[in-house]
């Protein structure tokens, strides 16, 4: 079954933040300056640890006096570790928080069958990628305009919304396709998830999410060794985690501050009317994997959990993307030259797509050797599987083009690839083998890839976008 990660890549906070404090932080003697200047611009503790994760406002001050008097620098001042290190492991777990839930699918599957299970992860999928993708992009630009609580608003009623949307679009499932009514129920856990999972990585609570749902992966698991008689404890164990991941994540949106902010409209002014972009990116990214997997779900196995290294590896891409703005940020205060610089930022574009697409492709090998043992391996799975490689390097670049807010290139990159792989299909003279049309698809993988690096190009050696 395919997982699918909200692939909107946030800004990172603290460089939200450094925007609005650089002429006091470049001025201070020391960050205690810093720290009172943030004091007053109303940030607390809480707030620090919670929308920044450093310790304190003062660990928060020191980093982002560093970052406005040295960009190159690297450590972490609330702990001494390496910045990267110290801030990768959430990142790179993020793949796997995708995929917690597929340990009850086996379970939903016993209940609900393979017909419900699959329209109902579609439905889920498809618009949870949406509706979290939207509500976190409108929380860090209300984050990164000093607006903790709007942030936080956003966020509550986003995910309390999302519930009963999820909802009626399955229903209207249900009567279009017959399927049973259980897939309401599949649809709203999903969201009700994916929902949880938004809200936690966006507080960096990822451990939280981790302990939330440790309970429904060692039911399922159980489910699979014991058989049909823990069916209902798994049931029951695995729609009790996703309801203590739901409540624990909206926990985090109390506004404990209680201190007025703007409306929505106020808050985003100016950058409000992006959003429809924003959220047409994602659903064409969601329909982009979802109409290539989607018509294999009730066929083979391969195929349809080829897209599995990439949702484990999109942590790691997220990783990757974050290191990317700040290592480019550092590169131009250590180079004198214009054209230095742009050979060096080319480089770190390469070893970072090297390391996305090369962890992706290890997950891969894994997963085919896995396959192939249980007999279970085709060559359309093997082309499917090589796929969500190349996309591993297309949606970093993905990332790095939204950081710039090139949100129209995006979409038309993305409609292009699927109006491509669609046509091509639809164009033959009678239907396509799963091997060839798998192929069609890794090729327009290929071109959106190459389309992403074309828009990237124009402006990666450009200083202005990397400050």
């Amino acid at each position: 079954m395919t997982l699918t990660p909200t692939l909107t890549m946030p800004p990172d906070p603290v460089d939200e933040l450094l925007e609005r404090m650089r002429p006091v932080a470049a001025q201070a003697v020391d960050a205690l300056q810093v720290a009172a200047s943030l004091e007053v611009d109303g940030i607390t503790d809480h707030i620090a640890q919670v929308q920044y994760g450093y310790a304190d406002v003062f660990a928060l001050a020191k980093e982002v006096r560093l970052r406005a008097g040295s960009a190159g620098s690297t450590a972490t001042p609330a702990t001494g570790m390496p910045r990267g290190w110290a801030l990768a492991l959430p990142d790179v777990t993020h793949g796997l928080l995708y995929l917690l839930p597929a340990a009850v699918f086996p379970a939903a599957l016993a209940v609900l069958g393979r017909r419900s299970l699959v329209l109902g992860l579609v439905v889920a999928s498809g618009l949870g990628w949406v509706w979290a993708g939207g509500a976190t992009w409108m929380a860090y630009r209300l984050l990164g305009r000093g607006h903790p609580g709007s942030a936080a608003r956003v966020l509550r009623w986003s995910a309390l919304a999302g519930l009963p949307v999820a909802a009626a679009a399955s229903v209207a499932v249900v009567a279009t396709t017959g399927a049973g009514y259980g897939l309401t129920a599949m649809a709203v856990a999903q969201m009700a998830y994916q929902m949880s999972s938004a809200l936690l990585m966006f507080y960096r609570r990822e451990a939280w999410l981790f302990a939330a749902m440790a309970p429904a992966v060692m039911a399922g698991f159980a489910f699979l060794a014991g058989g049909a008689r823990l069916l209902p404890l798994a049931i029951a164990v695995g729609a009790g985690s996703v309801a203590v991941a739901f409540g624990v994540a909206l926990g985090q949106t109390n506004d404990r501050q209680k201190r007025r902010e703007p409306r929505l409209r106020d808050g985003l002014r100016g950058e409000l009317g992006q959003l429809p972009l924003v959220l047409l990116y994602t659903a064409l990214s969601a329909t982009f994997l979802l109409q290539a997997h989607g018509r294999y779900m009730l066929g083979s196995l391969d195929i349809p959990i080829a897209s599995i290294p990439l949702i484990v590896g999109m942590g790691v891409v997220e990783w990757r993307a974050r290191r990317f703005g700040e290592q480019a940020r550092a590169l131009l205060s250590r180079v004198r030259y214009p054209r230095e610089f742009v050979g060096r930022v080319w480089l770190l574009l390469t070893r970072d797509v090297g390391v996305c697409v090369g962890v992706v492709a290890l997950v891969a090998v894994a997963l085919l050797a896995a396959l192939r043992a249980a007999h279970l391996l085709s060559s359309a799975g093997v082309v499917m599987t090589a796929a969500s490689v190349v996309l591993a390097g297309a949606y970093l670049v993905g990332f790095l083009l939204a950081n710039m807010a090139r949100y129209a290139w995006l979409c038309g990159s993305l409609a292009g690839c699927i109006a491509v792989h669609v046509a091509l299909v639809a164009a033959a003279p009678r239907e396509l083998s799963p091997l060839a049309d798998t192929t069609v698809f890794l090729g327009s993988a290929l071109l959106l890839f190459l389309l992403f690096l074309a828009a990237l190009a124009g402006r990666l050696g450009q200083a202005r976008y990397h400050r």
